[in-house]
């Protein structure tokens, strides 16, 4: 029997610069996982981050979406008035980042972030390929223990492929998909890792989230283990798959069909734990309303977003505070929507978004798998489906949600128009989605004029031009020649 040794998984990609050597992962060292414990062993030391705040995964981000990802694709976004608010960013009250932290990430200069996604993100997907190749050979494990702990790491390293295609593919680009390669259980000699077509990446996450479903519908939950093994996440995160993969080069006709059946099926009994409540809300996003159905997770430390956010010293003075975002954004909201009441004091940001929490607490909180986000690709499905009756029946279902004004008689472009919009407003400052956004739908023009280091600079980003597929790395580019980077791309050097 091939033997997987947990020692070079747990360490094996760390000092490695090219994603061949994290999804490369063949046997070396000494100590073997030769049996289903092992093997849960070895996963349980990562899903712990996920059961316990403030721990670290033996392998991965952590968490899932760190602070400086989080803090890059706002900045990458439109819903703040950056040029309006240079002057609290740029302020010798300000003790949370300095000038060339702003110059990188509002020039979409931040390669460290990028890079760490890239390493990082692989490197967990690697860790499961091993692992994963494992199960195929285990004998005289239970069964059904064993389609639990396969059916998480299919889900685990679906969402971190899916993220990476999301983040490193252009829209329109077939074969510039993701490098990517899975254990098969033998070996492979002369590997050459090049990108893949798009399609091909989404048949791989489709396939693997259908598997784990299957074995959910067969087995069910080790409800002490299993995270993100769980009928409503896996077809929540099949909605969001086939919903992104809808507007790619990838693109099949029957796309938005199967985003609107998963979708469908993600809703489905939720809506008595969606906030209705400014307070309720609030103590989502604070992680108090335990049946609440998505999977959570929080920064490490408090206060590590501040430089973008506001600082959670404002209340003595510090910098950043008081910050403005876009009028046309901030139009958007109507008196009543709750979202207003958590996310502004006023007209510019409150010191307690978005969670309501007393000075000096201001974390990054994570929630995956929302049935908001259900809701609003099925509101896009039906849309897309000819089915617009359906669809602004869905958007005003979740406007009710919120406290929004209900809106009547819209059709086409409009109808799409609103259901966009309602996706900036719930999902403002909230992981990767408005850049997505961005990326997705080819809307927006991007264009700053900032000084940093008594030089000016001005930015511009066009719907769908390159800033909306991140920079391969340069380690990557220089240690796999097979690698064809995403053009367009220059290294500004402060």
């Amino acid at each position: 029997m091939k033997k997987l040794f947990l020692f070079y998984i747990l360490i094996g990609g760390l000092f490695m610069n090219s994603c061949t050597d994290f999804l490369d992962l063949p046997p070396k060292n000494q100590r073997a996982v030769n049996s289903l414990n092992d093997v849960k062993s070895a996963l349980a030391g990562y899903l712990d981050a996920f059961a316990r705040s403030n721990t670290r995964p033996i392998v991965g981000p952590s968490p899932i979406v760190t602070e400086a990802q989080n803090m890059m694709f706002e900045a990458y976004a439109d819903n703040f008035d950056f040029e309006a608010n240079m002057g609290q960013y740029i302020n010798s009250m300000n003790i949370h980042a300095q000038e060339k932290f702003y110059a990188n990430k509002l020039l979409f200069n931040d390669v460290e972030t990028t890079d760490y996604i890239w390493n990082n993100y692989y490197a967990a997907i690697g860790f499961f390929n091993a692992l994963i190749d494992q199960c195929d050979q285990l004998k005289g494990a239970d069964e059904e223990e064993l389609k639990r702990v396969k059916g998480e790491m299919l889900v685990h390293r679906a969402y971190f492929i899916f993220k990476l295609q999301q983040y490193f593919a252009p829209m329109d680009q077939e074969d510039l998909g993701i490098p990517l390669f899975l254990h098969t259980g033998t070996e492979e000699v002369g590997m050459e890792m090049k990108r893949k077509q798009s399609s091909e990446i989404y048949s791989v996450l489709t396939a693997d989230l259908k598997q784990a479903l299957a074995f959910f519908n067969e087995v069910g939950p080790n409800q002490g283990f299993n995270h993100f093994f769980n009928n409503r996440y896996i077809q929540n995160l099949l909605a969001q798959v086939y919903w992104f993969k809808a507007e790619s080069s990838a693109k099949q006709s029957s796309d938005y069909v199967e985003a609107q059946k998963y979708a469908l099926a993600a809703i489905e009994g939720t809506d008595n734990y969606i906030p209705k409540t400014h307070l309720e809300f609030q103590n989502v996003q604070r992680n108090l309303n335990t049946e609440y159905p998505a999977v959570y997770m929080q920064s490490i430390s408090f206060g590590t977003v501040a430089p973008i956010f506001g600082s959670n010293l404002d209340y003595i003075g510090y910098s950043p505070n008081n910050l403005e975002v876009s009028a046309d954004f901030f139009n958007l909201f109507d008196a009543n929507d709750l979202r207003k009441a958590a996310y502004f004091n006023g007209t510019v940001m409150s010191s307690s978004w978005p969670d309501g929490m007393a000075n000096g607490q201001k974390y990054v909180r994570i929630h995956l798998f929302t049935p908001e986000e259900a809701y609003l690709i099925l509101a896009e499905s039906y849309y897309r489906n000819n089915e617009p009756g359906l669809a602004l029946t869905t958007l005003n279902k979740f406007k009710g949600f919120r406290g929004a004004v209900e809106k009547s008689g819209l059709t086409g472009t409009a109808l799409l128009e609103e259901i966009i919009n309602e996706r900036r407003k719930e999902f403002f400052c909230d992981t990767d989605k408005r850049w997505l956004d961005l990326k997705r739908y080819r809307i927006g023009n991007i264009e700053r004029n900032l000084q940093f280091f008594n030089t000016g600079y001005t930015i511009k980003v066009e719907p769908g031009d390159y800033h909306y597929a991140l920079p391969i790395p340069l380690a990557e580019l220089q240690e796999n020649p097979n690698m064809v980077p995403n053009q367009g791309w220059t290294t500004i050097v402060f």
